[in-house]
């Protein structure tokens, strides 16, 4: 609140209103920006609005409401009107009166765009779609682990390739919570603009809070990618997994070659995983899997290596062979 008492050098009761306000300001147990405005010649006065000293503006308000729509400007010492007489100030009964219509429309103010109690009184309201938000990607993630497993078995060589077999499985189910987790999040963060603002009021035209949607855009496009996962997994795989050539140790007359199909391969990640883990095999100097057709070609030198281990390697990653006649 700002208070201020514009004055005329030797009108008489410059100092009675400034001891006035802060005695009404006492009584209201208010405090507020005091400022005295020395009003020195005709152009500044009429610049400034002045109706003769003193004048008492509360929040730029004229404590006498009459007076708020008066034109007459100067320079000259002013007076008022209580109880059918005229004086030199305000009266105190006045001074408080606009005291208390500039703290009301400060709370009104204020009120406009307060959220409601009940909101108050649910500050987890942001985590909710925090935690729907975080919950709808790792439904995401898990549902894509199919085909990101194989990618880091062949990177890193540890054995989580089979376990990608078991989250194809559940991959429909998990990308379905992953979508309704992610409505749930649209839906709450515009339940809570709503919630924000009674109808009518300023805050009920202001917009979805900018950073919101900004979260609510990224993690769409988040779940949207790790959805679509399995159907780029193979070129991922390509350029993140080392192909090795094909090996020149043994003589092409004592290579032998097996032809098998995996009829249960679900991702082109996986092909490209089990061609790196095939060649890794002792013996073998290449191996070829083509996610499309299900089939791999494997050569290998007899004396080092078998069918056997081919398909012991293939079930470890959790899927079938169905070998095919021989080439």
């Amino acid at each position: 609140m700002k208070i201020e008492i514009l004055y005329l050098e030797g009108c008489p009761n410059h100092r009675r209103a400034v001891e006035r306000v802060k005695e009404a300001l006492q009584e209201e147990g208010l405090t507020a920006e005091v400022v005295e405005v020395n009003v020195p010649d005709e152009a500044i006065a009429r610049s400034l609005a002045f109706l003769g000293s003193p004048t008492i503006r509360v929040n730029g308000l004229d404590v006498e409401p009459s007076a708020r729509a008066s034109k007459e400007f100067g320079m000259m010492c002013r007076t008022y009107t209580e109880d059918g007489t005229r004086e030199g100030l305000p009266s105190r009964q006045l001074i408080r009166t606009a005291l208390r219509e500039a703290v009301k429309e400060a709370s009104v103010a204020h009120d406009c765009c307060k959220v409601p109690a009940a909101s108050v009184s649910e500050p987890a309201g942001p985590k909710r779609k925090g935690l729907l938000l975080s919950v709808s990607v790792a439904a995401a993630i898990g549902a894509s682990l199919c085909c990101i497993l194989p990618i880091v078995a062949a990177v890193t060589g540890v054995g989580v390739l089979a376990a990608g077999a078991t989250f194809e499985t559940w991959r429909p189910y998990l990308m379905g919570i992953s979508g309704l987790l992610l409505a749930g999040g649209f839906l709450l963060a515009y339940r809570d603009h709503k919630k924000a603002c009674e109808p009518g009021s300023l805050c009920a035209t202001k917009p979805m809070n900018r950073w919101n949607l900004v979260a609510l855009g990224i993690v769409t496009l988040l779940v949207t990618g790790l959805a679509a996962f399995p159907y780029y997994s193979g070129t991922v795989a390509k350029a993140v997994i080392r192909q090795d050539g094909p090996s020149g140790s043994v003589g092409s007359a004592a290579l032998q070659t097996a032809v098998f199909r995996i009829p249960d391969m679900d991702c082109p990640a996986c092909a490209v995983s089990l061609s790196a883990s095939l060649r890794r095999l002792p013996g073998v100097t290449d191996a070829k899997v083509d996610f499309d057709s299900r089939k791999a070609v494997v050569s290998y030198d007899p004396a080092k290596q078998n069918f056997a281990a081919f398909e012991k390697l293939v079930n470890e990653a959790g899927f079938h062979v169905k070998p095919e006649p021989r080439l």
